[in-house]
């Protein structure tokens, strides 16, 4: 009997709980049903005072009980419980990031993430789209594609890829006009607050760089595919890259964030000289007409040759009469430094398309040669990444060095310390900048001693 009565004072705070539940549940169901017209402010506080005593109870029951007021409270427990879980899985993966060394972007060490589409690394915090665009982060997320304001958006974009590609030409040309007397200045300034070990790897590896081949990249979409090509150019010693960032050819939210988070990419690459174009005319034009480069386009087309079966070494006149293995309409020939006669010979520049595009309509016709990369499989194409990478690696293979120091001899698109001295000395400048502990002191000591770098100079 004793057994029996200890029972029923346990389940007695249940009971209880279960009666006021069920008679709240009530209350609201009566009260749901009264027209709101006929309600005084007392019985709505009222009613608004069980509704919250409804949903308290709820949350204490257990979470795989069901009850029949679900459709009653737009805060449903399936609601509640699913925005929790959103927010336990951002906790975790914030926590993820955060113990992890993927935590920023590192240019000598460099994993992909998990989400490579959506790596948080390419998220330059100090370019929040409010302070490039005035519209905060969290309103982009909400706001419709239609609406004025991300029409805004767009524009504001646009005006900044202009922005872009206008002081990266600029900063190539502001590199290379500054004085060699004051580029020798600066480096001796600079030189003694660097380590000797790092001195010497810069310039090893500048002395492997090589200008006789560049790569274009046009229209790229993934930020970390665009950072993996860089870090893989880099290590076949390509110092010149090209971009096309056409604002029309992103389209929809998830396109205009990846672009922005390129932007990011290319910035981080701070040992390399790259460029960006807003047109595909102009950078065709300029790379042709201004420089005289070869466009070996990577495509799939019927045409398309087998990277194998290119050719390299093309020779052109001074009236630049293009001229194949040899055969020149001209004398095709001009003074080395070694009082002997070379033939000159054009540059390359190696084009990669869009991931899931590949290269525009206009390109492929612009192009002097499309080429692909011969496979054997299932899979339709290669990764961009691995496409640069299997790309450089055959022109690794066909390029060879006649001679051990004598650059004219140097045959094949990779032509390791082709760059001229001055050239070399401006990147070699940027190279003990970017090596300095604390990268605000290179501009004190040099502005102490009378010199003003460009601007140019300190964007990395």
């Amino acid at each position: 009997m004793a057994k029996t009565k200890r029972h029923h004072l346990t389940e007695a705070p249940i009971l209880c709980m279960m009666v006021i539940s069920f008679l709240s549940r009530s209350a609201v169901a009566a009260f749901t049903t009264t027209s709101s017209s006929r309600c005084t402010p007392a019985f709505l506080q009222l009613r608004h005072s069980i509704r919250l005593c409804s949903t308290n109870n709820d949350s204490s029951t257990d979470e795989n009980t069901t009850t029949s007021d679900t459709w009653q409270n737009p805060r449903s427990r399936w609601a509640r419980k699913k925005h929790f879980n959103k927010l336990k899985m951002l906790k975790e993966q914030e926590e993820q990031e955060k113990g992890s060394n993927k935590s920023s972007l590192d240019w000598d060490s460099f994993d992909f993430s998990d989400r490579p589409k959506m790596d948080k690394r390419f998220k330059n915090k100090s370019s929040s789209p409010s302070d490039e665009t005035g519209i905060p982060e969290h309103v982009l997320n909400t706001i419709s594609t239609d609406s004025i304001t991300y029409q805004t958006y767009l524009q504001s974009e646009k005006s900044i890829d202009q922005d872009t590609s206008r002081r990266s030409l600029e900063s190539q040309s502001e590199i290379l006009s500054l004085s060699p007397d004051i580029v020798k200045r600066s480096i001796d300034i600079l030189t003694p607050y660097i380590q000797d070990r790092r001195m010497e790897r810069i310039d090893e590896v500048l002395n492997q760089r090589t200008k006789h081949t560049r790569f274009l990249y046009e229209n790229p979409s993934n930020p970390s595919n665009v950072f993996a090509c860089l870090r893989t150019l880099d290590s076949f010693g390509i110092q010149y890259v090209d971009t096309i960032v056409q604002s029309d050819s992103y389209q929809g939210k998830a396109a205009v964030n990846q672009k922005r988070g390129m932007r990011t990419a290319m910035g981080s690459a701070v040992w390399m000289s790259i460029r960006q174009f807003g047109s595909l005319e102009d950078a065709v034009r300029h790379l042709r007409e201004e420089e005289g480069c070869l466009i070996y386009a990577s495509d799939l087309n019927p045409s398309a040759k087998d990277v194998r079966d290119l050719v390299w070494d093309v020779d052109f006149d001074d009236d630049n009469d293009v001229v194949v293995d040899g055969e020149l309409t001209g004398d095709g020939v001009t003074d080395g430094e070694d009082g002997k006669m070379h033939k000159k010979q054009r540059p390359i520049c190696i084009v990669m398309g869009n991931e899931d595009r590949g290269i525009s309509d206009e390109m492929r016709e612009l192009a002097d040669e499309t080429f692909y990369l011969p496979m054997c499989g299932f899979a339709e194409s290669f990764n961009l990444s691995v496409a640069t990478a299997i790309t450089l690696a055959y022109m690794s293979a066909v390029s060879t060095r006649a001679g051990d120091e004598d650059s004219y001899d140097l045959r094949g698109p990779l032509r390791p310390g082709d760059l001229d001295s001055h050239e070399l000395q401006c990147l070699r400048l940027r190279g003990v900048l970017n090596s300095l502990a604390q990268r605000r002191m290179g501009k004190a000591l040099l502005k102490k001693e009378g010199i003003v770098l460009p601007k140019s100079f300190f964007n990395f």
